[in-house]
């Protein structure tokens, strides 16, 4: 089937950050007769401003609309509202305002949604590439293949695409699935609050079997502007390389890619099994971020991050990214292999993260420094050190 995905903003408060996303969205390539709308939710009289810009830009490839939303919204329902237009238009695009795109992210949307559009497993299409694990904050690359893309059972809200039948389903589901405290997702996520329209994509995903495809290299990036949910602190981390060349994209089916992660950002055990014949007949769940709610894990085994007694096997953590260590079987003592049982609680402490950030950072020092200044504003404690 041909899409041709109508491209949405999602603009509030933030009139530099819009201006910057309309110049970029200005110089996308290979994009003909295709219609720009620009949703608007209401915070008057600041945003005015934001109607003034979104009313005199020039849209030189199709139609241009703008939709001032009279009544406030608010987030969750404003990008509700943005995935609904999929139903009308067949698919979409969704941009909310501090991105900056790609010149190929329209045409990489394209071919994307043409080839996933009908796949039941594909819950939407990211145009972003993350480098972080979301919750920790700590680098995330995946495994190399043959293709363009990997999987994750995450959604993505820096720039992602639907189609009718992608988003048709989401909404289905949602009504029925207000309570997500048992879904197999990360106790942050659960707690995030109701105006998180993505809390519920997540589990949605989780519980569904589904996953987003993800490209490998990001189509948009962040410029982590403040708005709807507080920033106190303003930094790059969610600013990821874009493409700036044409490829002809190699795209693969779920089905038979080895590059899939979990909700938490972790490799699936199926990929470990494809890899590692030594492992491939134990049942176990990857816990290498030692993020998971073990009482949630039905598998009897476990290779995580965190001190195991009694462990089956034990792997080094210095291969990059971290599950290599146990593709290739680099022992130490760093990740273990052994029973959920036999996991020992491990306190969020200084000796933990600074072990992270040691093996996540490619300089000691910079990472001795990143975690630091971390540490010591997520503990208040800069006033114990500077006056």
């Amino acid at each position: 089937m041909k899409y041709k995905p109508v491209i949405v903003v999602v603009a509030y408060n933030r009139p530099k950050p819009l201006e910057r996303l309309l110049f970029s969205l200005k110089k996308l390539k290979n994009i003909s007769s295709t219609k720009l709308i620009i949703s608007i939710d209401n915070k008057a009289p600041e945003n005015y401003s934001v109607r003034d810009i979104a009313l005199a830009f020039e849209w030189p490839f199709g139609e241009k609309e703008v939709i001032y939303n009279e009544k406030r919204l608010g987030l969750r329902n404003h990008v509700l509202q943005c995935g609904d237009l999929s139903i009308k238009y067949g698919s979409v695009i969704i941009l909310e305002d501090d991105l900056f795109v790609s010149p190929y992210m329209y045409e990489y949307a394209v071919q994307a949604l043409e080839y996933y559009g009908n796949d039941d497993k594909i819950g939407g299409i990211s145009l972003y590439n993350p480098t972080l694990e979301e919750i920790t904050q700590m680098p995330f690359s995946p495994i190399n293949d043959d293709s363009d893309v990997y999987f994750m059972q995450f959604p993505s809200s820096l720039g992602q695409a639907w189609t009718k039948k992608h988003w048709e389903l989401f909404r289905e589901w949602l009504p029925k699935n207000q309570d997500i405290s048992n879904v197999l997702i990360h106790k942050h996520i659960i707690n995030w609050p109701k105006t998180s329209w993505k809390k519920y994509f997540t589990a949605y995903l989780a519980a569904g079997d589904k996953y987003f495809v993800f490209p490998r290299i990001s189509l948009t990036t962040n410029f982590n502007d403040p708005g709807t949910h507080e920033i106190r602190n303003i930094n790059f981390n969610w600013q990821a390389h874009l493409r700036i060349e044409h490829d002809n994209y190699r795209f693969k089916m779920l089905s038979t890619s080895h590059c899939i992660y979990d909700s938490y950002y972790e490799i699936l055990p199926s990929t470990i099994k494809h890899y590692s014949s030594k492992l491939k007949d134990y049942d176990f769940e990857i816990d290498l971020y030692g993020r998971k709610d073990l009482k949630k894990i039905s598998k009897p085994l476990v290779i995580t991050s965190r001190p195991v007694k009694n462990a089956i096997w034990s792997y080094k953590r210095a291969l990059k990214p971290h599950e290599m260590n146990i593709i290739f079987e680099l022992e130490g003592n760093d990740l273990f292999f052994g029973k959920k049982e036999d996991v020992l609680p491990v306190k969020s402490n200084i000796k933990r993260e600074l072990s992270d950030h040691k093996y996540f950072f490619s300089s000691i020092m910079i990472g001795k420094k990143a975690f630091l200044y971390e540490y010591l504003s997520k503990y208040k404690l800069f006033s114990l050190f500077f006056k």
